[in-house]
């Protein structure tokens, strides 16, 4: 097997409906190395990540090959990935079972206890989760919902792992990941890499791509080319601070979350101003999720209170349809958003017949405005969810957020999987929207860099709760943690150093 490729594609193409996806794809897939899919969102990156784990989704009619050698097998981690975690078993079961499965595959007997856990540890050590043995035994007790997006996509990831797969084929496995953390992943990617499995990149992730790649084939239109370039973003200068006016839009006061009896946020307390772009950065499972669910209403607090422009605001489900149309909240796993039976044009339009009392004409025009700004068109809007790629969804989520015309717009890593120069423009399309409305955009991400270059102010969560919180310039020069030192450090910036700080900026 060492002697041929592990997988030959061979004129690979595919439609849905009367939409060419894919176009006379062609490449082999060695062992031991690693091939980086990188392009723009929708050019095609997940349908070819599909075909090669034969998972294609139904309305895409293949044709061409794709050949594997005998033996050969291939482990998926799918875009959404958190969605394949079962939501009903805790963590240590599910891997668990797993473990002692491939044992008795590999014609072992029963695993005793002892064993069973070393096998989870590994699975775990090797998707980036870095646990000591009482961490773990926490770990393993949890169920999917307890673990941040981030862990979630690597826990997925870590279920993959435990059927030994020749071939491992990941769409977009740092979408969501802290610095620290996706440093640890692609560590652990690159040992697989020298153990001889075979990965197959898909990704936005230029660093990823920098780190880890072997062969980069760039995806446009559907079609392949060993030609390109990974362009960082252009320089752009970081803001200037805004000015905060006396009064605070939204204010947070001694917000606590507890969760098996650990402080998630413990003793929050935060003002967000008019027109301001708010980021909140910090390590997978620091908090900042759970805030926004706070904020959005999807979360009770144990204690604590938020006021929004004067008035207490309560759950959810006794929000006013002002107060709903006021706070939108655009999620991280944007897809689980979507109802897969009906169209997303229609989706977005509900938001203006539900929250902002449109004619069923008025919004579905006003939500086809908003979908085209953010690059998708007629025929994309008409299909179901399934029929848009992770990135397009994100950017739908947003646009159906923004239709309701909100003073107070969350975006939980509304970024992650779009390729830079669209995440680019989305981040231009919330500044015009701040500068035209007033709202205020808070703007959780992973992406230190990113929120150093587009904030106003940022808040660095750690230990559940706020552990620095200033101007982006402020914080670059004068770090007081060792949270934030350690998150700029893993971008590869030198905290207080001005060169670092032009080279941030020649980077991005």
């Amino acid at each position: 097997m060492a002697d041929r490729p592990l997988i030959s594609v061979r004129a690979l193409s595919a439609r849905a409906g009367g939409a060419v996806i894919l176009r006379d794809i062609g490449f082999d897939i060695e062992a031991g190395q690693v091939v980086a899919l990188f392009g723009p969102s929708g050019a095609g990156k997940t349908t070819i990540a599909t075909a090669l784990a034969d998972a294609v989704g139904p309305g895409i009619e293949l044709a061409g090959a794709v050949r594997r050698a005998p033996g050969v097998r291939v482990g998926y981690l799918p875009q959404h990935a958190a969605s394949t975690l079962n939501p009903a078993r805790r963590i240590g079961a599910a891997l668990g079972e797993l473990v002692g499965l491939q044992h008795r595959r590999a014609g072992g007997g029963r695993l005793r206890g002892p064993q069973r856990r070393a096998g989870i540890a590994r699975l775990l050590t090797a998707a980036a989760f870095d646990l000591d043995d009482r961490e773990l035994d926490r770990a393993l007790r949890k169920y999917p919902f307890e673990f941040s997006g981030g862990e979630r996509v690597r826990l997925a990831l870590a279920q993959v792992l435990a059927g030994r797969p020749d071939v491992l084929v990941v769409d977009e496995p740092t979408v969501g990941l802290d610095p620290p953390a996706r440093a640890a992943l692609l560590t652990g990617l690159s040992g697989l890499r020298a153990a001889g499995t075979a990965v197959v990149l898909i990704t936005h992730d230029s660093f990823a791509v920098e780190r880890l790649g072997d062969r980069v084939l760039f995806v446009r239109d559907g079609r392949l080319s060993a030609d390109g370039a990974i362009e960082p973003d252009p320089v752009s200068p970081p803001p200037a601070p805004a000015r905060p006016p006396a009064e605070p839009a939204v204010r947070v006061h001694g917000l606590t979350v507890g969760r098996r009896g650990r402080p998630v946020l413990d003793r929050v307390d935060l003002d967000l101003h008019p027109g301001e772009h708010f980021g909140l950065v910090g390590l997978s499972g620091a908090g900042k999720t759970t805030l926004a669910r706070c904020l959005a209403g999807l979360t009770r607090p144990d204690a604590g209170a938020i006021v929004a422009w004067g008035e207490r605001l309560p759950v959810l489900r006794r929000r006013s349809r002002r107060q709903l149309a006021r706070i939108q909240y655009v999620w991280q796993e944007s897809a689980a958003s979507f109802d897969t039976r009906r169209s997303v044009l229609d989706q977005v339009a509900a938001t203006g017949t539900g929250l902002c009392g449109m004619s069923r004409t008025a919004a579905r025009s006003a939500a086809m405005d908003l979908l085209a700004e953010f690059g998708i068109d007629e025929a994309q809007a008409g299909r179901p969810p399934a029929g848009l790629s992770g990135g397009q969804l994100q950017r739908a989520a947003l646009a159906r957020a923004l239709l309701a015309g909100p003073r107070l717009l969350l975006c939980d890593e509304v970024t992650t999987a779009l390729d830079e120069p669209t995440a680019r423009h989305v981040l231009d399309r919330l500044d015009e929207y701040r500068a035209r409305s007033g709202a205020t955009v808070v703007s959780i991400s992973h992406d230190l860099r990113g929120r150093l270059a587009r904030c106003d102010r940022i808040a660095v969560l750690d230990g559940a709760r706020i552990a620095e919180l200033g101007t982006p310039a402020d914080l670059f020069a004068g770090p007081r943690t060792e949270i934030l030192s350690r998150l700029l450090r893993a971008d590869g910036v030198d905290p207080g150093c001005p060169a670092s700080w032009h080279q941030l900026e020649r980077n991005r």
